[in-house]
This record gives C-alpha cells, structure tokens and sequence, in this order.
C-alpha cells in the first residue's frame, strides 16, 4: 500500500497498488452480500399487511367502476356470446294460427247453442211465479236454501286451451330476431345509446347479467348476431327502470335504439316474460359478475380463445329444450 499526495482536505486517499511489486500485503475481505440486511432493497412489511393478498381481480370496486368501463365489459360479454353461438336461426312459427283465447270463446259459444232451455219462455213464467203446479194444484213454494240453484254460466278450465309451453316460448324469442344482422357493430351501437341515452354502471351490469343468465344459465335464447342488439336495447330499458328513480322518454329511447316505439314496447315486454320477471339484483351479484366480464375480456386476446360456459342445464321447470331449426324465414 502506498500512500497518495493529501489533497485539500487534508484527507489521504488508498488505492491497491500491487503493480510491479511483488509484496502482498494480507487485508481483511469484506463481507459477502446480503440483499436481505440492506436497508436500501428491505422492503417493511407491517404487522397488519401480514395476511394481506396481492391485487386481485376481485378488488373491483363498482361503486367507483366508471360507466364507460361497465358498457366495455357489457360489449366484451355479449361478444364472447356471439362467437361462441354462431348463426343460429329462430324456431319456427306454430301453424296453428288460432289463438287459445279465441277456442274458449268458440267453446262457450257451442255449449250455449246447443242448450235449448232459454228458448222456452214458460219455463221462465213457472220460474217468475215460483210455484209448482201439479194436476191444477199449487203446491207451497220450496225455501231458498233447499232450491238447487242452477248456473247459467258455462264452466271453463283455465288453461285447458292455452298453447304448450315451448310454443308460448319460441313465440317470445322470436321477437328479438331480425331478418338480417345489423350493420352496426355491437360496441358502435352501444357507444351510440351511452352518447344519447347515457346510464350507469349498474344498468349495464345488470343488463350483461340478465341477458348471461337466459342465455347460460337457464339456455331459453341464444345469442347471435340477428338478436343481439334488441336484447341489450330491451334489456337496457328494463334494467333501467328497473334500478334507476329516473328513465328517458319512451320515444327518446326507441330514436336512439333505431326502433319505433311500438317495437319498443314489444321487446321490453318480451324481456320481462323472458327472465321471468327476476330483475332483483344485489352489489355481491353484480361485482361476481363484473369479476367474471373482466376475466373473460382478458382472455378474448388470447389465440382461439373459446368462453368458458357451464355445461349444466339449468332450466325452468316445465320448460323444454328449444329445438334449433336448420332453415327459417325469420320475423321482422
């Protein structure tokens, strides 16, 4: 070791100078390292941060969800439908045109004309007198309560008549099916609603999990391109009505839509019957559904990405499958 020139300080720098000289002197080697003991890197970990885990999807919170975000993971849901649908046409209209209240009335109108008993005008004069006359002799009227009072109403079963279950079904679904896919992209057209008609995040929410759950769950409707924008326009409407104090004007809603009023109110209609009327929904609900959109948006990047779908049939009762019907004109 050599000693430099002091500098101004009056302190004395050292180097390791064994160049050309063949003295080693011994020196203590420093430690080896140890990330873990500098306090640069430690990173201090609280006593209340112990059983706390890493970020994860489910820390969404859907008070603070913004709008826009909810009708990106509505959009991304009704599209994971779509492709994994396809095309897949309406069942077909019932044959039979006659609607079931029409047979009842038709009913009642056969059992009243092959009844003749109101024809005879002296079975309503013995009536009015109230007294029974036997071989020219007035017998003592009968007490009320003993008298068996016949009705002149006919009986009608309710629901004797009425159309099968599925048929009342296919009936409904074929009110969201348009003749043919419209021109509009799903996210264009939700951005045109949210421009016009905007909503919160709760309505869209609610909307992606209604219409998740007839599709997935209960598999009463699938998804296509044909049907896709008058569910999410019917399902908008009745969730917000369903969950906001305040809607738009029906006419408002149906110019933005692209409908006319009257379609307006068939498809909000057709909705409710559809999901059975279960609009009821709570913040646990909506967030495991939030959770699951984010997670499915995630993953549509990936390469033949395929949506995970239950396979479990969970039908109404008394509900049977809907038949899929190769070649169909579909209704307006």
């Amino acid at each position: 070791m050599s000693p430099l020139p002091t500098n101004g300080s009056g302190s004395t720098a050292f180097v390791n100078s064994n160049h050309g000289s063949d003295d080693h002197t011994d020196h203590e080697l420093p430690p080896p390292p140890n990330p873990s003991s500098d306090a640069g890197l430690t990173v201090n970990h609280c006593a209340n941060d112990r059983g706390v885990s890493p970020p994860s999807p489910s820390s969404i919170d859907i008070f603070t969800l913004s709008p826009i975000t909810a009708l990106k993971l509505l959009c991304a849901g009704i599209e994971a439908l779509v492709q994994f649908t396809g095309d897949i046409p309406p069942t077909p209209a019932s044959a039979e045109t006659t609607m079931p209240n029409m047979r009842g009335m038709q009913a009642e109108k056969e059992n009243i004309r092959r009844s003749g008993s109101w024809t005879n005008l002296a079975g309503f004069r013995q009536r009015a007198s109230g007294l029974d006359v036997i071989d020219g002799v007035n017998l003592r009227p009968k007490p009320l309560e003993s008298q068996h009072i016949v009705s002149a109403e006919p009986y009608i079963i309710v629901g004797e008549n009425a159309e099968p279950l599925n048929v009342q079904h296919s009936a409904i679904t074929r009110k969201f099916y348009s003749k043919r896919p419209p021109p509009i992209s799903l996210e264009d057209y939700l951005m045109r609603i949210h421009t016009f008609c905007p909503m919160s995040t709760a309505v869209y929410l609610a909307t992606s999990s209604y219409i998740h759950r007839v599709a997935v769950d209960e598999r009463v409707i699938p998804v296509t391109r044909r049907n896709s924008h008058r569910l999410i326009l019917a399902g908008l409407r009745v969730a917000m009505k369903a969950l906001e104090d305040q809607s738009y004007a029906h006419a408002r809603f149906s110019k933005v839509g692209g409908v006319s009023e009257q379609e307006l109110s068939r498809l909000e209609i057709n909705f409710c019957f559809l999901t059975n009327f279960e609009f009821k929904t709570s913040k646990e609900a909506l967030l495991q559904h939030a959770i699951s959109l984010k997670e499915l948006s995630s993953l549509q990047g990936g390469v033949n990405f395929v949506p995970k779908m239950s396979l479990l049939n969970k039908g109404r009762p008394g509900m049977a499958a809907q038949e899929t019907v190769l070649e169909v004109t579909a209704d307006a």
